[in-house]
């Protein structure tokens, strides 16, 4: 898995008709080419044709996408991944932020970007080490998603987390370890909620450097939830009281 961070003159592809319709929505999306077929191109023909574009058949595009199930269209884009924390808007009174720790798995993080957009999070940090560079797998678990959350990737958590209280945030930790279940109590104007991948949980020092610990109520026959769903149900916990 690359770790490198992704030169702006880099280019990837995305597939699937949600992402890629998605990304020709944005305005501050990039895209050098799309590929279609032509039962694509003719019922969706004034949004493809807004864009350079090229007539193709399956075999190219399961060639061009490794296989993945691409429904008939892909496009090659530049990454938005930003990697400047000064792209938040901490003068927002009201924020909500996840910061996601050791997760490597573009599905997972896709559906956690996919349910950030769903329950209005502002924005997602992930460490430059040890997460995926912006991908089509990412895109494609994000159904579309990913052209509406702010994404940054920054060298050093805890520096961000530190910036992150200097502007006012309480940042809360889940881990299934933590004494106290996550409640209302926990939730300020300003938040940050950090999450660890599902066998390595939060580093050590990224856990020391959070405000809380808090755990997710779950029945005692289940060990543990995916990471993804845990993110669902916070995020979901928080979006009334926005």
């Amino acid at each position: 898995m690359q770790n490198k961070r992704l030169d702006s003159k880099n280019y990837y592809y995305i597939y699937g008709k949600h992402p890629v319709f998605s990304a020709i929505n944005n305005p501050n999306r990039q895209i050098e080419n799309i590929l279609c077929t032509q039962a694509i191109f003719d019922t969706n023909t004034k949004l493809i044709s807004s864009k350079p574009y090229k007539i193709v058949n399956n075999d190219v595009l399961f060639k061009l996408v490794e296989n993945q199930h691409h429904q008939g269209i892909a496009a090659k884009v530049k990454p938005i991944f930003s990697y400047n924390i000064e792209d938040i808007d901490i003068k927002k009174p009201k924020h909500r932020i996840a910061i996601l720790d050791q997760i490597t798995d573009p599905q997972n993080i896709g559906s956690i970007i996919r349910s950030a957009a769903a329950f209005e999070i502002d924005a997602i940090i992930l460490p430059l080490d040890n997460s995926p560079n912006e991908n089509g797998t990412i895109a494609k678990a994000a159904c579309g998603t990913l052209e509406l959350i702010k994404i940054i990737r920054v060298t050093n958590l805890n520096s961000c987390m530190n910036y992150l209280k200097k502007h006012g945030f309480w940042i809360i930790g889940l881990t299934g370890e933590a004494k106290d279940y996550f409640n209302d109590k926990l939730i300020s104007d300003k938040i940050a909620l950090v999450l660890g991948s599902e066998d390595k949980g939060m580093r050590r020092l990224v856990q020391e450097n959070c405000d809380y610990l808090a755990k997710i109520p779950i029945s005692n026959k289940v060990e543990s939830l995916n990471v993804s769903n845990a993110a669902s149900i916070i995020f979901h916990s928080l979006y009334p009281k926005i």
